[in-house]
């Protein structure tokens, strides 16, 4: 296939997301649509980053998600969630923006990789380069910790006060590195 074509058809899938959420996050469509009108680069995924309490199962489709925000995090929206904990480990985690671009050809990535680098995003790379180009967008702003275990809270409140807060600060300073990179296209 041609990359023209690629990217059409990558584009009409926008709103048919396969993920767990179901569709894109919109705090970081503004960049998902200004990559996409770039005719060297077409976005096939992303997320803007998020806080989460996530209790892992054996396999990814039984993962339980109980709490899940794209957005900054209060305490008491956890309330309900720490006062009925899992017989499983649960942890509270923080995951950094993430975005896969598929590119033109090695000039467009090599680009595209440098203006990642400039914006912040340090752990970019190229993932695959034999039939498509895609470029992993990322940065290293990640938290995971265990603060339950067989139905027990393992950590003070005021420590889950403290990882909220330091997650909050964390996925702040991701999304104006998002907005950096967003004022490059």
């Amino acid at each position: 296939m041609n990359f023209n074509l690629e990217k059409k058809q990558a584009i009409e899938k926008i709103g048919h997301d396969k993920s767990k959420k179901g569709d894109i996050d919109i705090q970081i469509l503004p960049l998902v649509n200004k990559i996409n009108t770039d005719p060297d680069y077409y976005t096939t995924s992303s997320c803007a980053g998020r806080i989460l309490l996530i209790v892992p199962g054996e396999k990814k489709n039984k993962t339980e998600w109980p709490y899940v925000s794209h957005d900054m995090v209060r305490f008491k929206e956890l309330g309900s969630i720490l006062a009925d904990l899992p017989e499983e480990t649960m942890w509270f985690r923080m995951e950094h923006p993430i975005i896969h671009i598929s590119c033109r050809d090695m000039a467009a990535a090599d680009r595209l990789l440098k203006a990642a680098n400039d914006t912040g995003f340090r752990r970019s790379a190229l993932l695959t380069f034999s039939n498509r180009i895609i470029a992993e967008i990322m940065i290293p702003e990640k938290m995971d910790v265990p603060i339950s275990e067989k139905g027990v809270l393992l950590v003070s409140i005021g420590y889950v006060k403290y990882l909220i807060k330091h997650a909050n600060r964390k996925l702040k300073e991701s999304r104006k590195k998002l907005k950096k990179l967003e004022s490059l296209f």
